[in-house]
């Protein structure tokens, strides 16, 4: 399935847009292609359909930040909070800390 490329503005409004129309959020996730992290966020709009969006966070030497879609989907806490562990982008208003020790940092993040 592809994922349409969004900035993070347009994201909250289709984010807004999709709880209205009672889609769910099915999950949340990352890739690190080198100079960027790709996040990718895959909602589920009816029997056997489903949007995907993508947004891309230049890589700024772990002062990476994104906005978070919790407020409006409370569902998106745990993936907002695994994204930050295991690709070192903060999530504003998400802790970051969920399911690794504090001694590893951003295991699935590239140099």
């Amino acid at each position: 399935m592809e994922a349409k490329t969004v900035t993070q503005a347009e994201l909250q409004g289709i984010v807004n847009g999709l709880k209205a129309k009672d889609a769910r959020l099915i999950t949340i996730v990352g890739a690190d292609t080198g100079e960027n992290i790709e996040v990718i966020y895959f909602f589920h709009t009816g029997i056997g359909q489903t949007e995907n969006y993508r947004i891309i966070v230049p890589k700024a030497g772990g002062n990476e930040e994104i906005e978070s879609i919790t407020p409006i989907i409370p569902a998106a806490y745990i993936a907002e909070n695994e994204l930050c562990e295991m690709f070192g982008v903060r999530v504003k208003g998400v802790p970051g800390r969920f399911f690794l020790h504090p001694s590893v940092n951003a295991p699935l993040r590239r140099k």
